[in-house]
């Protein structure tokens, strides 16, 4: 199976997420390919989620293969982005108003169904309910999960000298049906800044030079905590 900045293969009792080298923006309407991207982003993934697995967060990461590829928890994945929002940023602002970088008093978790074409529609809990995507109780799994991962994304990344502003997550059930956190954590994923300096595909959204320049720093300051 293949995706925007995936490939997926499948085996018996495992996957391996191939990481691309494709950026894309907009539902897909702006799409480079960037050399040496998608090791950078596998990489990434693989320190953040074995971090997180070791602080008790249940994500698929298995192994690392490098350049590229992560072995995985085979997961059958929800069609959604669940969005955890730290501070006011992107389309949040773009749909509610308020001042870049504003600090909520709490995590604001969203959902949107993955859908290029009608733009990735915010819904509810209802809605998902309702439309037989997951259960009310998955989906209350899900935000209590997403929480205590931005919690503990904002500690990792606040001690290597980020801010964690707002982070998008995928979710997916394993073979007991258990949620389970999946896909990747790069700065594909994430929104990171140092004051005023952007670290994420922001760069790339805004045309603000060359993103992979602060993704590598970005990896050069996971590397720093040798969890691999």
């Amino acid at each position: 199976m293949e995706g925007k900045t995936k490939i997926v293969d499948r085996f018996d009792d495992y996957v391996i997420l191939n990481f691309k080298d494709d950026i894309t923006a907009g539902d897909g309407e702006k799409h480079n390919v960037l050399s040496g991207k998608g090791e950078i982003c596998a990489e990434i993934t693989a320190i953040t989620m074995k971090y997180l697995n070791s602080r008790g967060i249940y994500t698929q990461f298995l192994d690392f293969e490098r350049p590229n590829k992560i072995k995985a928890v085979s997961l059958e994945m929800f069609p959604l982005e669940v969005v955890v929002r730290l501070k006011k940023a992107g389309s949040f602002i773009r749909r509610y108003g308020g001042e870049e970088g504003e600090e909520f008093k709490e995590p604001l978790v969203e959902f949107f169904i993955k859908d290029d074409e009608k733009h990735d529609p915010m819904v509810c809990k209802n809605h998902l309910v309702l439309f037989g995507i997951c259960s009310e109780k998955q989906v209350d799994e899900m935000i209590d999960a997403a929480k205590k991962t931005a919690s503990e994304l904002k500690k990792f990344f606040g001690n290597l000298g980020f801010d964690l502003w707002d982070m998008k997550f995928e979710y997916g059930v394993d073979k007991d049906g258990k949620i389970c956190l999946g896909d990747e954590i790069s700065p594909d994923t994430l929104r990171l800044r140092k004051t005023a300096e952007i670290f994420d595909k922001d760069v790339y959204r805004k045309d603000l030079g060359d993103p992979l320049e602060k993704y590598r720093e970005v990896l050069e300051a996971c590397r720093s905590l040798n969890l691999l």
